[in-house]
């Protein structure tokens, strides 16, 4: 049985509005999604992983604007103002970095869950059944407890984890996590995946990440550099066999792999995103870079 797709995104150009010019953020980053994959966006700070996010979420900051973007929901156009609104928090779910700083300070556990109810049309007589049901999943004993808490009485793990709940509350058919192990050790991180799985089995996952031992545990990876593409393909072949210098410099950024600095390298800057430090420029690199492409894998690089 074939999947459904479930994203389509082109971003188009976003870019920063400033006094005299703009400044370019993101370019024509492309990813497609369908029901049950995960993907992980790749990249270092300041690659444009979190603005591609915001984009398909329409929360791009008052200052950065965006155009020429093509952004398909289930085969449709993804709707903006009020029928977006609709689809947040249902359909589409955030998952932010910091679980404490996405919860609403003023109102209790158990009134965020009560609007969490309300929004998914969860009869009332059913409320409190499926609000114990979700908290024991993501790893709560004695949910009453914690309902009563405000966000600023949570530890930064059970804050997250009850930002994982709220998701839970509905059936999101995407969910768009950002650096969401950030400060996680690898056991941390491996339960964190495991109960996505568990909580979303069918749901399109797009994990924003810089930690390569995250993207592993994703059906695909996509790389960005200065918010452009460098690769894309399975996150075994991406991480196992990077053909991007890009990918491979951050591969070798890794701690088991020596900790390899990209330095730069050279002022002039090309059209490749990694020019000024990619180690293998040769006169072609001058040029736009070509998408080679073999199955499901591309690559953005005239070395190829």
């Amino acid at each position: 049985m074939e999947r459904e797709l479930i994203l389509k995104l082109n971003t188009g150009t976003i870019y920063a509005q400033l006094a005299k010019s703009r400044k370019i953020l993101v370019q024509g980053v492309e990813i497609m999604l369908h029901e049950g994959e995960s993907l992980a966006l790749i990249g270092e700070t300041g690659s444009g992983k979190t603005m591609t996010a915001r984009s398909v979420m329409r929360l791009l900051p008052s200052n950065v604007k965006q155009e020429g973007e093509r952004i398909c929901y289930r085969g449709e156009e993804l709707p903006k103002g009020k029928k977006l609104t609709g689809l947040t928090g249902t359909e589409i779910v955030y998952i932010p970095q910091s679980g404490a700083d996405s919860l609403n300070p003023s109102l209790t556990v158990q009134e965020q869950f009560q609007d969490g109810m309300r929004k998914n049309r969860i009869p009332y007589l059913k409320r409190r059944l499926k609000t114990d049901q979700i908290l024991k999943e993501v790893g709560f004993s004695d949910p009453q407890k914690i309902l009563s808490k405000y966000a600023f009485e949570l530890s930064g793990g059970m804050a997250q984890r009850v930002t994982i709940a709220l998701a839970a509350i509905g059936e999101p058919k995407l969910i768009l996590a950002d650096e969401p192990t950030n400060g996680l050790d690898k056991k941390a991180t491996e339960e964190f995946f495991s109960l996505i799985s568990h909580l979303f089995p069918n749901a399109a996952k797009l994990i924003i990440t810089h930690d390569i031992s995250v993207a592993r545990l994703c059906d695909w990876a996509a790389v960005l550099c200065k918010g452009r593409m460098c690769e894309t393909g399975s996150a075994a072949e991406v991480i196992g066999n990077p053909w991007h210098p890009y990918t491979q410099a951050l591969i070798g950024a890794l701690v088991a792999n020596g900790l390899q600095e990209t330095p730069v390298l050279r002022e002039q800057a090309g059209n490749c995103p990694f020019y000024q430090r990619c180690p293998k420029v040769g006169e072609r690199c001058k040029e736009e870079p070509a998408c080679v492409q073999s199955g499901d894998r591309k690559c953005w690089c005239n070395r190829q």
